[in-house]
């Protein structure tokens, strides 16, 4: 008998999910509010869920093998303490919702949408310049599965791309690499700039004030990833002083955002209440259900968290 503690606010679809894969000898239930009522907590070996909620039930689930996060985001996972058990992320499910956020925002920038809307509001026939995304230059920070299939958008629109990775690798869809230490010269480039990164020590506030000063005062932010990554005292100075055209923010270091927070009344600032890739319960219960069967054979689980790396 395999006991799984599901420790998500989607409890029940991921019930209805795996529940229809009809796995022999499986046992579940959901996390109640308080960890501290966890049924037979020492016989729970494997989690599903969201991270703090998982992290607030390790205490009590002493046995536990195996960890299955819901969310991209591991951070708090790396943060917390002992790791003695396997933790596995969510990769290759949100790649088309991240393309669709992405280009939601450089076609509405780039066709000027937020002018016509305006123009039509006052019966205005004027007929501003737009500009193309054609031969403009997408800069990527964070070439993971989901930064490629950004990449591969970004072609259909013959944009030229470029990335920022640990190392260099051949795709067709990316016309050059940088490392991280090569960072000003990447900045230097960019109409467009898509933040991809996970938060580690290494990411962490990698965005700062002297990288926004690299960027040229036309380029547009859209921060997706981690809001760690960014200093976003930085970014509001940046954005104050008109550094750069704009930022869309889906992620922020503290969530919710704070009323009365700065970047509410930024007029060139567009939030997005971390909504751009949305953990769909059918999708990660297929990633859960083939690992719980790796699981079950003693074989390598897909997404494996390699701990001193943090992802």
């Amino acid at each position: 008998m395999t006991n799984l503690l599901i420790c998500s606010r989607d409890a029940l679809d991921y019930i209805e999910q795996i529940e229809q894969a009809k796995i022999a000898n499986l046992k579940i239930q959901i996390s109640p509010k308080s960890p501290g009522s966890i049924i037979n907590g020492k016989e729970v070996d494997v989690l599903l869920g969201e991270p703090e909620l998982c992290i607030s039930a390790l205490p009590y689930c002493p046995n536990v093998k195996w960890v299955q996060s819901t969310w991209a985001g591991i951070k708090p996972f790396v943060d917390s303490a002992p790791h003695n058990f396997k933790l596995t992320g969510i990769k290759n499910c949100f790649g088309s919702q991240m393309r669709e956020y992405v280009f939601s925002y450089l076609l509405y920038f780039s066709r000027k949408i937020q002018t016509f809307n305006e123009l039509q509001s006052q019966q205005n026939w004027s007929q501003p310049s737009c500009s193309q995304l054609q031969g403009k230059t997408l800069g990527i920070l964070g070439m993971g599965s989901i930064g490629v299939e950004v990449a591969k958008t970004a072609k259909h629109f013959q944009m030229e791309v470029i990335g920022v990775a640990k190392s260099a690798r051949k795709l067709d869809c990316v016309d050059q690499f940088y490392g991280l230490s090569q960072l000003a010269s990447f900045a230097h480039r960019l109409d467009y700039l898509v933040v991809l990164l996970p938060h580690t020590n290494e990411t962490d506030k990698i965005i700062d004030q002297r990288f926004l000063s690299q960027l040229n005062e036309q380029c547009i932010l859209i921060n997706a990833g981690r809001g760690q990554v960014i200093d976003e005292k930085a970014l509001l100075h940046a954005l104050s002083q008109n550094q750069l055209q704009a930022a869309v923010l889906d992620v922020f270091t503290e969530e919710p955002l704070p009323k009365g927070h700065p970047f509410w009344s930024l007029n060139n600032l567009y939030i997005s209440q971390h909504t751009a890739a949305i953990s769909k319960p059918k999708e990660i219960s297929n990633i859960f259900l083939e690992n719980f069967r790796l699981f079950q054979n003693k074989q390598t689980l897909m997404h494996l968290v390699d701990w001193k790396k943090g992802y």
